[in-house]
């Protein structure tokens, strides 16, 4: 498998001429060429999950995705509304819950929490909501500097 793919500016690989003229035409169609993300949220959604959408497309419309990338921004946003409705149940409820028989055991909202949690993280760095998808993004790499024979035994 592949290497994720840099902006051409961060990029430090020696390139052809050809070479970079396709990648600036892919950097093209991906930022430029495609529809921009839909402002509004859909009307499928709940009232948190459009909560959401709202609070990040303008900070989404910045970054080089489009309307393609709609349906993982609605799944960050249906993991949300389902990370805050379970956080809210859960705080009701309690972390342990008395059962039938008496005993006590873990309340199955967790699991619920943990599953959104995971799938809030995984959608978020696929759109750049995190700081290090963000920096892969926009800043460079670092050269690593060749050792020299001089390096090597001084």
């Amino acid at each position: 498998m592949g290497r994720k793919l840099t902006l051409l500016d961060n990029n430090k690989m020696h390139m052809t001429k050809d070479e970079i003229e396709d990648r600036k035409a892919a950097e093209k169609l991906a930022g430029d060429g495609l529809v921009e993300m839909q402002v509004t949220a859909p009307n499928h959604m709940n009232s948190i999950a459009k909560q959401e959408y709202k609070r990040v497309i303008g900070d989404l419309q910045k970054l080089p995705l489009r309307n393609l990338d709609r349906a993982i921004l609605e799944n960050y946003c249906l993991w949300y509304s389902v990370f805050k409705e379970t956080s809210q149940k859960l705080t009701e409820q309690g972390n342990i819950i008395e059962n039938t028989d008496g005993e006590f055991k873990e309340n199955p909202l967790i699991r619920t929490l943990e599953k959104a949690t995971k799938n809030i993280k995984s959608t978020a760095s696929e759109l750049g909501l995190t700081v290090d998808s963000r920096l892969r993004l926009y800043l460079p790499k670092k050269e690593k500097k060749e050792e020299t024979m001089f390096d090597k035994f001084g």
